[in-house]
């Protein structure tokens, strides 16, 4: 009986300092020590840099892929077996691989794993698909050939009517990322903007894609990646306004991509981003975003960092012991007073960030009283990051 009191009771506490353990998210809870997928955030917008406008015999570019350190990329439907090898700096093909016999009915993305290529031809804007495919190359035979591809045919586990119906289908795909022996799948829904997540195993053979699990997005998926630290980005654009957003996944259980952080971050409209299409990660925060052409809006390739928001401060618990820095007051209004005491050390760099991401304050603490001017900030939420080469801290503050 004591044993089984002693077990209900630490459940109990483990599930009461389950939490929001996001310091940027606008319920972030100090005390958790288990992040539970609650943390939401403020509406956060960002504009990608752009890199160049693509070459209008690239006016479809629709996927990308990164490795042997160059960005490659293929238009979708109608272009041929084609992958163009692209070069960083100013974006422009340094040379072209056309791929054998394969087809391209309707390409529209690119993933990877540590030896091979898969390509998803998958497109499927009628929802009338029964040849849908994923092309699986090693990356090796890219350059070097021969020509030998699997191929792994698929159809989706919960689509049993297949009549045709452009641009209102839930089955449609142009997303997906490879993971271990796994590929998972994220299908463009017209009817009611959310992402279905489907899986694959990523041998050659015909298979049933299981649906695994389910998101609104607010936004029809386009592309997908997953960086090296486990960091997920969906891309895509709401069809009536034109507004590209991103999807940030990240902090999950295992394979579960949804019981984590789940952020929306919006990247302007097509005059910004044209029709944003392909996405991939070149390091563990930053890559590219290609778009097609749309109107008389050209074909682009964007880069992006998404490194302010998945920096992995600690807790503000700790914001005193760790930088011997005390902030105050808050809430705050006029100003705020940061105490710094850590003489003799480095002295680190401050930034008063807005619950959109924008930068309001920056600057370098100096040993002893700081004291930071705020009287023309407005009233909300705001975060006082601290910064040097060992990490960062932040601390939420509320201006009245």
């Amino acid at each position: 009986m004591i044993l089984l009191l002693t077990v209900c009771i630490s459940v109990t506490c483990a599930k009461a300092q389950s939490g929001c353990t996001d310091p940027q998210a606008l319920n972030y809870d100090g005390s958790a020590v288990a992040n539970d997928g609650s943390c939401t955030y403020p509406a956060t917008s960002y504009l990608p840099g752009l890199v160049t406008e693509l070459q209008p015999f690239i006016g479809e570019a629709s996927g990308m892929a990164f490795f042997n350190e160059a960005i490659w990329l293929h238009q979708d439907g109608g272009s041929g077996p084609v992958l163009y090898k692209m070069d960083t700096l100013i974006g422009s093909p340094s040379s072209d691989y056309f791929l054998g016999t394969i087809g391209n009915i309707d390409w529209e993305d690119l993933a990877t794993d540590s030896l091979n290529l898969y390509i998803g031809d998958f497109g499927n804007n009628s929802g009338n698909r029964t040849d849908l495919r994923i092309y699986k190359r090693s990356k090796i035979s890219i350059v070097d050939g021969p020509f030998d591809t699997d191929i792994i045919k698929f159809s989706f586990s919960d689509q049993t009517d297949f009549t045709p119906a452009y641009n209102a289908t839930n089955f449609d795909c142009e997303a997906f990322f490879a993971l271990n022996d796994t590929l998972h799948i994220f299908t463009k829904r017209w009817l009611d903007k959310t992402t279905h997540h489907y899986v694959l195993p990523t041998s050659a053979g015909t298979y049933v894609a299981q649906l695994r699990d389910s998101f609104d997005t607010g936004f029809l998926v386009t592309a997908a990646d997953i960086s090296e630290e486990g960091t997920i980005a969906l891309l895509g654009y709401d069809g009536n306004t034109s507004v590209t957003s991103m999807l940030l996944l990240w902090d999950y259980e295992g394979s579960n991509f949804l019981s984590g952080n789940k952020r929306t971050i919006t990247l302007g409209n097509a005059v910004n981003m044209s029709q944003a299409e392909g996405l991939v990660f070149r390091t563990n925060t930053e890559g590219y975003i290609c778009s097609e052409k749309i109107s008389v809006l050209p074909p682009k390739l964007l880069r992006f960092n998404i490194r302010q928001w998945l920096e992995n401060p600690t807790t503000a618990a700790d914001f005193t012991q760790q930088l011997g820095t005390d902030i105050s007051p808050n809430p705050f209004a006029n100003f705020v007073n940061v105490d710094y005491q850590q003489f003799g050390a480095e002295h680190p760099v401050f930034i008063l960030m807005a619950s959109d991401g924008k930068t309001m304050r920056t600057g370098e603490l100096q040993s002893g009283e700081n004291r930071v001017d705020t009287a023309d900030l407005p009233t909300g939420i705001y975060f006082f990051w601290v910064k040097n080469e060992d990490g960062s801290t932040v601390q939420k503050l509320v201006k009245y």
